[in-house]
């Protein structure tokens, strides 16, 4: 019989968290576990489950982590079909709910550094009774995530880490040409950011960069791909630089491997960051990237080996590392190699399931 895991996530849409699910599901299918998801229903993350084949339960409430109704549903649901492994994704209600009916291992995965404020002393000692209480082992997804999680107060021996994990194959091989016929591109240069347009992910900051790149490079074209509510202040911002004809705000993409494999340089300018999956899909692809030096992309990219790494909040640093890359192409070329390389050997779906598995049997002692 399969060892069983319900996962238990809060997303009604298909940001980060919702990724690494889909990743990982993939994974653990293929090792043999017998995976369910309880998620909200109506959403593109339902739409990519049902797709996928995978066993669902349709909570009422969508995108948040504690809501009594859920927890309710929950219960319920583990009362008629328990499940010795519960993993969560944000979702308290899930970890309560699981640590109520009991029977259940209780797994949290922390796909962010959450907060930027630092836990005080009351504070740390009320996170370190919620952990040990309500989790049996949290998955940190970079080694900046775990040290973020021993600063908050979860004790270090809860916290296991297992980078995020993405399908390699999928951004290897894309062209983008398509996607370069529809923006009218011919030969002209594309750099682009792949990412929600919300305060943490910064991309005034890359809207900003790129006046300063127009004005050696003029012909250079500029893309974001990803929704949100910055959406209004950005094209404001690209108004105000004189960037219409240059910069493109996308919108939600569903071909993102596509947009990916279209790019000549990918950029990220979060100001803080776990381990985004959209830093390993670009590198996946093999293009030279610059990114912020916040969370866990300072553990995947190495100024002068894998990408360039600025500091945050600083489009003149972004820009600077734009250019050089823009006048040294082949050593871009040879960056891009090589970020491809590391992504393959050590951020693969395949590699993420099989140390999560590993997890779960140590847990459930098999």
């Amino acid at each position: 019989m399969a060892l069983q895991v319900l996962h238990v996530i809060s997303d009604l849409q298909i940001g980060g968290a919702g990724r690494y699910l889909l990743n990982l599901l993939s994974g653990l299918t293929e090792r043999g576990w017998d995976v369910a998801v309880a998620c909200p229903g109506g959403g593109r993350l339902e739409q990519e489950l049902r797709k996928s084949g995978y066993r669902l339960y349709l909570l009422d409430r969508a995108d948040a982590s504690w809501d009594w109704l859920v927890l309710r549903q929950l219960m319920v649901l583990l009362r008629q079909e328990p499940y010795r492994l519960v993993h969560t994704h944000a979702s308290l209600a899930g970890r309560v709910a699981a640590r109520l009916v009991g029977g259940s291992k209780i797994v949290l995965t922390r796909h962010g550094l959450g907060a930027e404020t630092r836990a005080g002393g009351w504070r740390r000692g009320l996170n370190t009774a919620v952990s040990k209480l309500l989790t049996d082992r949290i998955i940190a997804v970079s080694a900046a995530v775990a040290v973020r999680l021993q600063e908050e107060g979860v004790p270090p021996g809860q916290i296991t880490v297992i980078p995020n994990g993405i399908d390699v194959a999928e951004f290897s091989h894309r062209s983008g040409q398509a996607v370069r016929d529809e923006l009218g591109l011919g030969g002209r240069t594309l750099i682009g950011m792949i990412a929600r347009l919300v305060p943490e992910k910064a991309p005034e900051v890359f809207v900003r960069a790129a006046a300063l790149v127009k004005r050696q490079y003029p012909d250079v074209m500029f893309i974001i791909a990803g929704s949100g509510p910055l959406q209004e202040k950005l094209t404001g911002l690209i108004r105000d630089h004189d960037l219409n004809h240059e910069f493109k705000l996308l919108g939600f993409r569903p071909d993102i491997a596509d947009v990916i494999g279209a790019l000549d340089i990918a950029v990220l300018t979060s100001s803080q960051e776990g381990l985004p999956l959209a830093l390993l899909e670009v590198m996946a692809a093999g293009k030279p990237v610059v990114v912020t030096e916040v969370g866990g992309m300072a553990e995947v990219v190495q100024t002068g080996r894998t990408g360039w790494l600025v500091p945050p909040h600083n489009p003149a640093a972004v820009a600077q590392a734009l250019l050089h890359l823009l006048e040294h192409k082949e050593q871009a070329l040879a960056w891009g190699r090589a970020g491809q390389e590391l992504v393959q050997q050590k951020f693969s779906r395949a590699a993420m399931a099989a140390r999560t598995a590993e997890l779960y049997s140590q847990l459930l002692e098999y």
